[in-house]
């Protein structure tokens, strides 16, 4: 169930709305209850045998629960979709590191605070009554985030992965804060840089870092004070789009590439006036970033239609009714 909830998120944004079978939650919640009738949840009440078979019963079972509960955040940050799996049913053993391998390991633990940031942005859009929370909630997650920070910084250098998780995990706290757009910035360009490293492997987290990424470059555009390196951010993650760098999906025209691209493509068009953007189709002299920031604001339009600069303060309220990936379908 685990394999197909992962392929059905391979197939892109048509799964979300249950096309071509059922969607990844559907899959997810299946996959938990019958864990949860196997009673893997309770694995970490489990002494676990120090040696012997590495896929023993046991051992197997508790990577699975551990797999299901990193899934079940991200689904539900992406989605703004409530958890499967609360606090209350998972905890870290001693023996975990060992077992699930270094990355592993800390992209799990980095999951457990993006559980908290999941419930913390659906709380803020159904609860009027937890708006006046909002400040210390905020303050609580970025202080569980350094303290995860400092407590890997001996391993830091050597995780490309967890450096891009984290960042992730970063921006989203912002953005729940209701950061400056300058604040943003800084995190968005570095999984945008980090996206386009082909040590980063290809797993079933990239398109997570890609829409992320993108939705937040796309409304920095729009600021007059980030608007030049939002649009290098925007390009750098068209060309690893381009060259099918650093996201998994599937090979036709309804997977998360194909949708990411012609996200670009179109707010390219929107903004240029051209049916077919690129930089490289940018009469000369037109080609600086200046100019495209210019165009970015309705400072200069080819298609004579001025555009307004969007308010300083970026939509929080579209990333907690939808989540990113939502988002970017909207």
């Amino acid at each position: 169930m685990i394999l197909m909830g992962l392929e059905a998120d391979n197939h892109g944004p048509a799964t979300i709305h249950g096309q071509f079978g059922p969607p990844k939650a559907a899959w997810l919640g299946a996959a938990v209850g019958l864990a949860y009738n196997l009673k893997l949840h309770n694995s970490q009440n489990r002494e676990q045998p120090s040696g012997g078979d590495p896929d023993s019963d046991e051992k197997l079972g508790r990577r699975a629960w551990v797999v299901l509960f990193v899934l079940d955040r991200w689904h539900a940050i992406s989605t703004s979709s409530p958890l499967f799996i609360p606090d209350s049913s998972f905890a870290f053993v001693p023996d975990d590191q060992k077992l699930l391998g270094l990355a592993p390991y800390y992209i799990a633990r980095l999951s457990y605070i993006l559980g908290h940031l999941a419930e913390a942005f659906t709380i803020t859009v159904d609860s009027a009554s937890a708006a006046p929370f909002k400040p210390i909630i905020s303050k609580i997650l970025r202080s569980e985030l350094e303290l995860f920070r400092e407590s890997v910084d001996d391993i830091w250098g050597s995780l490309k992965l967890l450096h891009i998780a984290y960042h992730h995990v970063k921006l989203l706290t912002l953005r729940l804060n209701s950061a400056e757009p300058h604040q943003l910035l800084g995190p968005a360009q570095h999984i945008t840089v980090m996206l386009a490293n082909p040590q980063i492997p290809t797993m079933p987290l990239n398109h997570h870092f890609t829409a992320l990424s993108l939705m937040t470059l796309m409304e920095l555009s729009e600021i007059p004070e980030t608007r030049d390196e939002a649009w290098k951010g925007i390009q750098q993650l068209a060309d690893t789009l381009e060259d099918r760098k650093g996201v998994a999906t599937k090979e036709d025209n309804l997977g998360w590439d194909f949708t990411l691209k012609d996200l670009i493509n179109k707010r390219k068009q929107e903004r240029f006036g051209n049916s077919n953007p690129g930089m490289s189709d940018i009469p000369p002299g037109h080609g600086s970033l200046q100019h495209l920031a210019e165009l970015a604001v309705g400072e200069r339009s080819p298609t004579g239609t001025p555009t307004n600069p969007l308010n300083k303060q970026l939509d929080t309220e579209r990333l907690q009714k939808h989540g990113y990936l939502g988002s970017v379908l909207l």
